[in-house]
């Protein structure tokens, strides 16, 4: 059964925090270094869900049998003079469990979030992926992204003192 996709409502906020923080657990397995561990699933659930109803964003999710398995986050971004980006729109997270993988619905949330970018007035949609996320990269490049700008990280701190 293909995965249905829709905006997320009021009781979603739980599964979407869920998966956020596989997401986030994902990107300090890469490099610990550089990402931060802080978030919960209370945290991350109000944060999504305040983002649900906001007309600059909007929370997706993918149900497969009424079941959901996986989310999509993305931003509107007008005018960004850090990013020299104008009329974007960020897929900030895109997240989709294990099991439902290589189903097409990964696809179909690129699809769903360049469509809601769009609604958004965005006329490019933007990612980052995590360097050593290889399998990322290579679906992103398949759904038709390109790279364009590559993130250092600098450690000011010895992080043995942290």
């Amino acid at each position: 059964m293909p995965a249905v996709i829709r905006r997320a409502k009021p009781g979603d906020e739980i599964a979407v925090a869920t998966f956020a923080i596989k997401l986030f657990d994902l990107h300090a397995g890469y490099d610990r270094e550089r990402f931060s561990t802080f978030a919960d699933i209370d945290g991350a659930a109000r944060f999504y869900r305040s983002r649900f109803d906001r007309p600059d964003s909007a929370v997706l999710v993918a149900e497969v049998f009424n079941e959901v398995v996986g989310f999509a986050y993305i931003e509107r971004d007008e005018l960004n003079y850090a990013e020299l980006l104008e009329n974007g729109a960020w897929l900030h997270d895109i997240f989709v469990e294990k099991a439902a993988r290589s189903q097409g619905v990964g696809k179909a949330l690129i699809e769903a979030a360049a469509a809601v970018a769009r609604e958004l007035g965005a006329k490019k949609l933007l990612l980052t992926v995590a360097d050593k996320n290889l399998s990322g990269q290579r679906f992103f490049s398949n759904a038709g992204f390109r790279q364009t700008m590559i993130e250092m990280t600098l450690n000011l701190s010895d992080s043995s003192n942290d």
